[in-house]
């Protein structure tokens, strides 16, 4: 079995509860198909499951949520480490996105299920109308982004289609520039300048009585000019780490999956391997016993046989 059809019979289960065990886990998950292996990593909240055939994982994830021991399973399909593994609902395509409509590629992803929208990005370029190259595509499930996942490459008018997990950074650019030091900034500006227009308004307004000595002015507000803050690329390079960091953590988990189901399956082949030389020992045994008992039947018939011979000699030299 190769390690992308393997794959795509896996399931990594997440919050597990403390007191589960693969036992359990695995008679849970019977239910839903015949199970070739199923074991705890050392987080005891995480699991694997593997089934013989893609169609019970499918059933599985239709099956969805799952609650054992009072928690909700958090349950995704195995991807390769170069994938990301988070959760989302969107994929980007790039390639032979300009030859294609937006009807053709909904059709096309229609078979992985509910499409939800799918739009290809148009402006001008060069003074013309054109595609921007790439697209993006919205499902309702986050199961089904996996899915089509596993099942790369994928091939539209003979061309194959780059597909990635599209991340929505739309939250995280907002929280950013909530908290960014520009903001800020403007803000206490506005409200200088607001306090300062009030002040203004205040001395035109009240009508002064004619003192006999005038009152000194008094002084001119001294605003401090405040150094405008612009955005660095310090925020988008810490974000690319912290992403970059998730994406090692991930990879690093999956290369221990691997490392583990690797061994598994070695020590697997050589208990196969010890049984088949005990049984060719068995055999041989009992071969050499066959081959000792036929020969011992032929000395006894050759010596029998000898004895006639010379019994009949002795009888004719009698004669």
């Amino acid at each position: 079995m190769s390690s992308s059809s393997s794959l795509k019979s896996q399931i990594l289960v997440r919050n597990l509860s403390k007191r589960i065990t693969a036992k359990q886990l695995q008679q849970y998950a019977s239910r839903y198909g015949s199970i070739v292996d199923c074991y705890l990593t050392e987080n005891d909240n995480e699991g694997f499951i593997e089934f013989t055939d893609r169609t019970s994982v499918d059933l599985f994830m239709s099956k969805r949520p799952h609650l054992i021991d009072g928690n909700e399973l958090q349950c995704q399909r195995c991807l390769p480490v170069y994938e990301l593994q988070k959760s989302v609902k969107r994929i980007f395509i790039r390639g032979a996105v300009q030859q294609l409509s937006e009807n053709r590629l909904a059709n096309y992803f229609d078979k992985y299920g509910k499409v939800i929208s799918c739009t290809i990005p148009k402006g001008k370029r060069n003074n013309t109308f054109t595609h921007f190259g790439y697209a993006f595509v919205a499902f309702d499930d986050e199961d089904i982004i996996d899915k089509i996942i596993q099942d790369k490459p994928h091939y539209m008018d003979n061309m194959e289609l780059e597909i990635e997990k599209a991340e929505d950074m739309t939250r995280n650019r907002r929280h950013s520039l909530s908290r960014s030091p520009s903001s800020r900034s403007s803000r206490s500006i506005s409200i200088n300048n607001n306090n300062n227009q009030s002040y203004k308004r205040i001395r035109r307004e009240s009508p002064s009585p004619p003192p006999p000595s005038p009152p000194p002015p008094p002084p001119p507000l001294q605003v401090q000019p405040i150094k405008r803050l612009t955005r660095t690329t310090d925020e988008f390079t810490l974000r690319h780490l912290e992403e970059e960091n998730r994406r090692l953590r991930e990879h690093a988990m999956m290369s221990k999956h691997h490392f583990d189901e690797n061994m598994w399956k070695l020590r697997r082949e050589l208990d196969d391997e010890r049984r088949r030389y005990d049984q060719l020992k068995l055999e041989y045994d009992l071969l050499r016993r066959e081959f000792t008992h036929i020969s011992t039947e032929l000395q006894q018939k050759t010596t029998t046989r000898h004895l006639n011979t010379n019994n009949k000699r002795d009888f004719s030299s009698r004669r």
